[in-house]
C-alpha cells in the first residue's frame, strides 16, 4: 500500500494526539471522613500527602505532614515529620517507615506513623507527636468548611488515573504540649491543611504548578494552577476559592490570570519562567453575578530550591531521570475585591506564593 502525504500527516497527528484530561466535574461536594482515608494505590508513581500548618502569632508555629510513596524501593513507604516552635523552643521529628511499620484504620479513622498520629473526622482532626521528653496534641476544627473542587479529582488519560484534592481553608487550632517538663496549654491559633493523592508521579502529570494562600482574620483566598505535560496537551487547570467565616463566597475554575512581572531563572539549565506578580479576574462558577478581581504582588523571595537536593539517594536516582524540579517561594502582597448582589468586600494582606517547575 502506497502511503500518500495526506495519510502520513493523518497518522502523525493521531500518534501525537494528547491524552484527554477530565478536571473537577460534578457539583460542589461535602467533605466526608472517607476523603481522609489513605488510598494505597499500586504503581511506581503513586504518592499521597497530609499537610497541616498552624500559626500561634508571636509565640510560634506548627507544621505536620504524613507522606506515603511508592517511588524508589518498596511500596507504601511513610515519612512522618513535623515541627513545633513555641517561645523560641523547638520540637522536631522525622521518621521514615516501611509499609509494615505504620497502620491505618477507618472506624474511627486513625493513622499511626511512628512518632506521630492523625485521627478524627473533617469536623475535628487530632494530631499528636512524641519524641523523648517532648510531646504534643493539637485539635483542628473548621472555621471555613473543608472543601473539594467539585468531585475533587483531575483524571489523566484514557485510563483516568486520578489526582485527588481535599482542602482545609481555615481552621481553629487548640492544644497542649510539653518540652521536657509539664504539659502547657496554648491559646488558640489559626491553621489550614490539605490531603492529596495521585496515581501518577507529579512529573508525569505536570510541567509546573503554582499556589497562593492568603489569610487575614476569618477571610481566606486560595488558588492553585497546574500546567499539564505535553502528554496531556499542556492544558492549564485552575481553581480558586474565596471564603469568609464559614461562607464560601467564590469558587472559580476558569478565571483569567495575567502576569505583570516574570522572572527567568538564568542559573537553571531549563531557564524556568516564574510569574512573580500577576492579576486575577473572574466570576463565581455558579453565580455569574458574583465577580472578583485582584492583584498579587511580589514582596520578597523566600527561597529558590533544587528539590533533588532534599531527596534520599534511592528516590533521587529515580526522580532525576525524569525531572529537574525547582521551587520558588515568595511572600506576596494581595489585594482582592469581590462584588455581587448585596456584596462588596475587600480582601488584603500578605500571603504565601509557591511555584514548582518540574520540567520544560
Amino acid at each position: 500500500m502506497k502511503i500518500t502525504p495526506i495519510l502520513l500527516l493523518l497518522s502523525l497527528s493521531i500518534a501525537q494526539a494528547a491524552e484527554p484530561i477530565r478536571a473537577f466535574q460534578g457539583g460542589r461536594s461535602v467533605v466526608q471522613t472517607k476523603h481522609l482515608f489513605p488510598n494505597l494505590k499500586e504503581g511506581e508513581g503513586y504518592g499521597e500527602k497530609y499537610t497541616f500548618d498552624a500559626d500561634f502569632g508571636a509565640r510560634g508555629s506548627f507544621y505536620f505532614s504524613l507522606t506515603i510513596s511508592n517511588l524508589g524501593l518498596g511500596d507504601h513507604k511513610m515519612e512522618a515529620k513535623g515541627r513545633l516552635t513555641i517561645d523560641n523552643e523547638k520540637f522536631t521529628w522525622r521518621k521514615e517507615l516501611s509499609d509494615d511499620e505504620w497502620s491505618f484504620k477507618k472506624d474511627p479513622f486513625q493513622i499511626k506513623a511512628g512518632p506521630a498520629s492523625l485521627s478524627g473526622e473533617p469536623e475535628k482532626l487530632v494530631m499528636t507527636a512524641k519524641g523523648g521528653k517532648n510531646e504534643l496534641e493539637f485539635t483542628f476544627t473548621p472555621i471555613a468548611n473543608a472543601w473539594r473542587p467539585q468531585n475533587g479529582q483531575i483524571q489523566y488519560g484514557k485510563d483516568r488515573k486520578a489526582s485527588d484534592f481535599t482542602i482545609f481553608p481555615l481552621m481553629k487550632v487548640e492544644g497542649r504540649y510539653k518540652m521536657g517538663g509539664d504539659w502547657k496549654t496554648l491559646e488558640p491559633g489559626i491553621g489550614y491543611g490539605s490531603h492529596t493523592w495521585s496515581e501518577l508521579a507529579v512529573y508525569e502529570q505536570n510541567r509546573w504548578n503554582l499556589s497562593f494562600r492568603g489569610i487575614e482574620g476569618q477571610q481566606t483566598f486560595y488558588m492553585r494552577e497546574i500546567g499539564a505535560t505535553s502528554t496531556y496537551g499542556k492544558e492549564r487547570i485552575a481553581y480558586l476559592i474565596i471564603t469568609e467565616g464559614d461562607k464560601l463566597l467564590v469558587e472559580s475554575f476558569d478565571y483569567n490570570m495575567k502576569p505583570t512581572e516574570v522572572f527567568t531563572d538564568a542559573k537553571h539549565e531549563n531557564k524556568y519562567q516564574v510569574p512573580e506578580s500577576f492579576q486575577v479576574i473572574g466570576v463565581d462558577s455558579d453565580n455569574k453575578n458574583i465577580k472578583f478581581r485582584g492583584a498579587i504582588t511580589k514582596k520578597k523571595l523566600r527561597q529558590r530550591k533544587n528539590l533533588l537536593s532534599g531527596m534520599n539517594a534511592a528516590v533521587k536516582m529515580v526522580a532525576k531521570r525524569y525531572s529537574k524540579p525547582m521551587l520558588y517561594e515568595y511572600d506576596s502582597d494581595y489585594l482582592l475585591q469581590v462584588k455581587g448582589p448585596g456584596m462588596d468586600k475587600t480582601f488584603k494582606g500578605v500571603g504565601r506564593y509557591e511555584v514548582y517547575h518540574w520540567n520544560q
